[in-house]
């Protein structure tokens, strides 16, 4: 009887003492001050591991994670729940994550929990798959849920069930798969999920979906799902920002995508997020702005993106980080930073930003007047294309081909046509690009008429469609 006295008491001290830590953590991520923040985390959770036994102490709101703090209470027996070892290597490996340290450490981590991983704890599972997808570790990503799959224990909870169908889902997304991950995804929003993963699984649909251009389809979506307004008091608003910023770019709405980016950089900072394998805001962010025409904003977001992608390491984030910034740096350099993009994503395993990367240096390329070089980075991606079977960009590089192949561009366009073309692109009317460049409407029509002719495009539909930036 004391036993149990003693244990409660020491629960009751502990669950106060991490309610505590996740009060100081906001108030020091207000502040920048994030290693304090952090620390302030790990102190509490190795607090709450000195004493034996300690159960239903809540680890959700210490650490960032994709799906909010609800991932943490997900177990398959209704028995209250005790923290491990396992939990405070998942906490520490996302820690780690989220402030853009030491990929090495992360996947050490990560094994280090495995060893003594209670299968049954859904929660630590979630952080423990997410760090290794995040460190550019898919393979490992992808045995770990096929592992986690294959244990009978897990089929008798929906949820839990429902929990490792969408982390598949995603790895597959990003792995260059989004059709296989948007059917599985779809099976689920059939289904009565609980709110938190119902909107989870909307904005990796809605990723998928945007992968797919079946845009008409990911805006009906958030539309069914009221997720297309403000996002006040949802769980997850970082995933669904981010995935509707990704897809009212490619509509060429880059206004509002620009405000959903950095209203999902917001989110991240006040967690002390700096990492872009979390979330690449600052780069989608940084090629809206230069689409409607603020360059020194649009390079700060994309020179601080290469930074952190640099300090984080993996092949994938610079990859992605220096092809935004190519399209953000001056002529001259702009080819060779796309080239760089390319080296580096042809050693992750984000094959789909290969194609991306690749069909876009390809028509770079093309705008240079360098044919030779442009066919042959638009064979290369046509055949990383068709490997992950992408219909979608390898019918963009057909498109390509059939409308340069024949005709190419005649001459490269001068600065002030880059500047209407991006305008244009972006959805403003030949009126409103006037009042932006300060020139009449008659000289903007004029550029565009030299921009359609050189392009060897139709009109102002045809140059919205091309769905690449012209700068």
């Amino acid at each position: 009887m004391e036993g149990n006295t003693r244990a409660d008491e020491d629960t009751v001290r502990i669950v106060r003492a991490l309610e505590k830590a996740k009060t100081r953590r906001a108030e020091l991520s207000g502040l920048c001050r994030w290693s304090e923040a952090d620390e302030a985390v790990l102190v509490a959770l190795r607090d709450a591991l000195s004493i034996e036994n300690v159960v239903d102490a809540d680890l959700g709101g210490l650490v960032y994670v994709a799906g909010g703090s609800h991932v943490m209470k997900l177990r398959v027996r209704d028995e209250r729940s005790q923290i491990s070892t396992a939990r405070l290597y998942a906490a520490g490996a996302m820690l780690l994550v989220n402030r853009g340290r030491e990929p090495q450490t992360v996947v050490k981590l990560v094994q280090r929990a495995l060893e003594s991983l209670d299968w049954h704890d859904m929660g630590t599972l979630w952080y423990l798959v997410l760090s290794l997808i995040y460190a550019d570790d898919l393979q490992a990503a992808r045995e770990l849920i096929d592992q986690a799959t294959t244990r009978g224990s897990w089929l008798g909870s929906r949820a839990h069930a429902a929990a490792l169908t969408l982390l598949r889902a995603r790895l597959l997304s990003i792995s260059g798969e989004p059709h296989a991950a948007w059917q599985s995804i779809d099976g689920l929003l059939r289904q009565d999920l609980d709110q938190q993963f119902g909107e989870l699984a909307v904005a990796w649909a809605v990723a998928a979906l945007v992968d797919l251009d079946r845009f008409d389809r990911a805006e009906d979506l958030l539309i069914s799902r009221r997720l297309d307004g403000i996002l006040e008091g949802t769980e997850g608003h970082v995933e669904l920002l981010a995935a509707r910023g990704a897809l009212r770019a490619a509509e060429g709405r880059p206004r509002l995508a620009y405000e959903d980016f950095s209203s999902c950089g917001r989110e991240l900072a006040a967690w002390g997020v700096t990492n872009p394998a979390v979330a690449p805001w600052r780069s989608e962010a940084a090629l809206c702005a230069a689409a409607t025409g603020r360059h020194s904003l649009a390079y700060s977001l994309g020179n601080e993106e290469l930074f952190r992608a640099q300090n984080w390491g993996t092949p994938q984030t610079i990859g992605a980080a220096l092809r935004a910034f190519a399209y953000l740096s001056e002529r001259g350099t702009d080819v060779e930073l796309f080239k760089e993009s390319v080296e580096h994503l042809s050693g992750s395993r984000l094959r789909l930003m290969l194609v991306r990367a690749q069909y876009e240096l390809g028509i770079k390329l093309l705008f240079r007047a360098r044919p030779e070089e442009g066919w042959a980075a638009l064979k290369a991606a046509k055949t990383e294309a068709l490997s992950i079977r992408s219909v979608a960009w390898a019918h963009r590089v057909d498109e390509a081909v059939r409308r340069w192949g024949q005709a190419p561009m005649r001459a490269e366009l001068t600065s002030q046509e880059v500047r209407v073309a991006n305008l244009t692109q972006a959805g403003f009317s030949n009126k409103e690009s006037s009042v932006r460049l300060k020139l009449s409407v008659s000289t903007v029509e004029f550029h565009l008429s030299n921009i359609y002719q050189k392009l060897a495009i139709s009109g102002r539909n045809e140059l919205r469609s091309l769905r690449i930036p012209i700068w």
